[in-house]
């Protein structure tokens, strides 16, 4: 249930073996709750409290992020990350997250201000001291979630979206245990229900027992400053961080945008996603104390992250208690991006052990890379390209080089883009400056070339979100 990064990542794992897998989404397509809004930070673990979960999945997930992504054809890079002080009390909190991140095997160096002039010449000048996390990386999100998807499909998982799991079936002669899910469009039989449902996981545990927590919504606030201003910073820049979280950022993105905010809003409508003047004023000035040169700077986007958050619980994994064929991976928050890979393999094996004889499938494929965009080619590729479809010489986005050939691709992808939206995650045509005024008349054109598509049949994500109401002649 769920397939966000950890959803789409365990049946990516779980794809190799002889099993039959369905992931259930409630939204149009994958990415789109709790994941959709994450800042794509890959962490290192030096914030985590150790022998925690947290600090063993997510140093684990940080040393084999690099070959995922990689062996699924997503960017990735190793950037670093700088937390800065500015007087004595933060001072030694950087010394006690140093401390820290040696018992957790992380990375660290404590630097002087001079030293961070040199690292990140536009960080604040009055700190007085920072913190190096140098295994910090950034990544693709979007399309990250979209190659494990899309992998996990090739080897035979069935995704069904719009497809909301309201109750969990219990077998008759035995309450305690879960046959499978009763959802928006019917019920399914399982031998094993995954909960991987974000910031809705514990009232779907509340169906059939009391889950012992509750999960409560943060809103975290970023905004996107026009990649026309050039590269701000080489890696993310914090504060140092709070019982709340790791605290407002300012960071480069896999696009070359610089993205600043990250506050932490508990929020009881776990659908909220509004953003607000006041939370944007309040995460421009924690942005301008840590890296200056963003005042001024043109913004072209602002958007809201919901997290899972479970106050002072570490990642809750494994076997529900009292009730049997229920298996949760709830309480994801940050650093969930980074252990996503290691969860994976972790609840693998915990399935293997306790469920399943887990035996590997020959007919499996074990590599996909997901097909990468026309503007990443090179000269020869590019060629080779056009002369089989010249729709790749056709630019459906300017702002992001995007191609009606990447468009018509990501239509006809083994997890296939049906919507506005979709194609934005898959390609990010419309996610530039323009935010969609020049290509969104190519792009739902395109899509309704579908065979009994019609165009005010378009979506921008899911039910109800109709671009276009009708044909003008028709009013």
């Amino acid at each position: 249930m769920g397939a966000g990064i950890t959803g789409c990542m365990i049946a990516r794992e779980l794809s190799y073996y002889d099993l039959k897998i369905a992931v259930l989404e409630k939204s149009y397509y994958v990415c789109s709750g709790q994941s959709k809004g994450n800042g794509a930070l890959v962490h290192a673990g030096h914030n985590e409290k150790p022998g925690t979960l947290k600090s063993r999945l997510c140093v684990e997930g940080n040393r084999i992020f690099p070959e995922i992504c990689r062996d699924l054809g997503v960017y990735f890079k190793r950037t670093g990350y700088t937390i800065l002080a500015f007087n004595q009390e933060e001072s030694a909190i950087l010394r006690a997250l140093e401390k820290q991140s040696m018992t957790n095997g992380v990375r660290v160096e404590i630097i002087s201000p001079a030293r961070l002039a040199e690292v990140e010449p536009n960080a604040s000048g009055e700190a007085i001291a920072a913190l190096r996390v140098l295994d910090t990386g950034i990544t693709d999100i979007h399309r990250l979630v979209i190659a494990a998807a899309e992998h996990a499909a090739v080897n035979g998982v069935d995704f069904l979206f719009e497809t909301e799991v309201q109750d969990l079936i219990k077998e008759r002669t035995d309450p305690g245990r879960i046959t499978g899910v009763s959802t928006s469009k019917g019920e399914y039989s399982a031998k094993l229900v995954i909960n991987c449902a974000g910031v809705n996981a514990d009232e779907l545990i509340r169906k059939v027992t009391d889950s012992g927590f509750e999960i409560k919504a943060r809103k975290g606030e970023y905004y996107i400053i026009d990649k026309a201003e050039g590269d701000i910073l080489n890696g993310a820049v914090y504060p140092v961080p709070t019982p709340q979280g790791k605290g407002c950022a300012v960071f480069p993105t896999a696009h070359g945008n610089t993205i600043f905010g990250g506050n932490s809003i508990l929020t009881a409508d776990r659908e909220d996603t509004s953003t607000s003047r006041e939370d944007f004023e309040d995460v421009l000035k924690q942005g301008i104390k840590l890296v200056p040169a963003l005042k001024g700077k043109k913004m072209i986007a602002g958007f809201t992250g919901l997290r899972s958050s479970v106050y002072g619980k570490d990642f809750i994994i494994g076997p529900q208690d009292g009730v049997d064929g229920l298996f949760n991976v709830v309480g994801i928050d940050s650093p969930g991006l980074s252990s996503a890979p290691a969860i994976a393999s972790y609840v693998k094996d915990m399935i293997g052990e306790g469920y399943f004889d887990l035996k590997r499938d020959p007919r499996k494929i074990m590599n996909y890379r997901i097909k990468p965009l026309f503007r990443d080619l090179g000269m020869k590729e590019r060629r080779l390209w056009l002369k089989k479809d010249p729709g790749f010489g056709r630019i459906v986005c300017r702002c992001e080089n995007v191609t009606e050939g990447d468009v018509i691709s990501a239509m006809h992808a083994p997890i296939p883009a049906k919507s506005v939206d979709a194609i934005k995650f898959k390609t990010w045509a419309g996610a530039g400056r323009c935010q969609g005024a020049f290509d969104i008349s190519r792009i739902i054109t395109l899509l309704s070339s579908e065979p009994g598509t019609l165009l005010p049949e378009v979506l921008k994500r899911g039910r109800g979100s109709n671009i276009v109401t009708g044909y003008t002649r028709k009013f």
